[in-house]
Parts: C-alpha cells; structure tokens; sequence
C-alpha cells in the first residue's frame, strides 16, 4: 500500500512539472494523459486494497471465526523445531507439505480476516506452531 501511494506521489509531481513547464521543454513533450491515467488505476488499487468499515457483528463474526480456523490450522502443522531443524526431523518438509495442500482455503481465509480485524498488524501462520 505505501510503494502504491508513493508511486502515486510521484507521478502527481511528474505531472504538476510538466504543466508548469515553459514552451519547448522535454517536459511539455510528456505525455500527460498516459500519466494521468496511471493515477487514475493506481487510486483503483488502492479503493480495491483499503478494507472496509466493519460493524461490531461484522467484527465479533469474524473474530470468532478466526479462533476456528486457527483451531483447525495448529492440527497436524509441524512445530517451530521440526521446521527450523529438518536434519534432526526427517519428513518435516513433507509434513508442512501435505499440511499447506490440505489447508491452502483455510490459510487463505485466515489471511483475509487477519487483514480486516487488524490491518498492518497481521497474525502470521507461524505464530500458531507450537515450540516442541
């Protein structure tokens, strides 16, 4: 979101110079309308990206939900030390494999509600693995 606004920024200078540009300058030869409707999908991105108003039931619904799916998702996901020591673990890889196809939706949902109920401070998948 913020290389998105600041791309926007940018090409908002780039524009405001041309049209302050004097009579044959390599600004006046810009293309202004090419900027101007790179502007135009970059506010598109970002109305699409920006996560709307929850109500309180809207809210409660969700934070219920995510305590479900996080109950569904610490079953069978290999823990902190089996992933980070797969020498000691033989199979470790091929359990967080099959673990991900398993719950690819249930990931993707916990994801999405994870952006709605606290945007910019996401819950990450790895928080749910247990130490040993």
């Amino acid at each position: 979101m913020e290389q998105v606004k600041e791309e926007k920024k940018e090409l908002e200078g780039v524009l405001q110079e041309s049209e302050n540009a004097g009579i044959g300058t390599q600004a006046e030869q810009m293309d202004k309308a090419r900027i101007k409707s790179q502007i135009r999908r970059l506010d598109l991105v970002l109305e699409e990206s920006t996560p709307g108003r929850l109500t309180g039931q809207q809210r409660d619904a969700l934070a219920k939900r995510e305590i479900e799916l996080e109950d569904i998702l610490r079953q069978g996901i290999p823990t902190y030390d089996e992933m980070h020591h797969p020498a000691k673990n033989p199979g470790a890889v091929r359990k967080h494999m099959h673990w991900d196809a398993r719950n690819k939706q249930n990931i993707k949902e916990y994801r999405n509600v994870q952006r709605l109920l606290n945007p910019g401070a996401e819950k990450s998948i790895e928080q749910l693995r247990k130490e040993k």
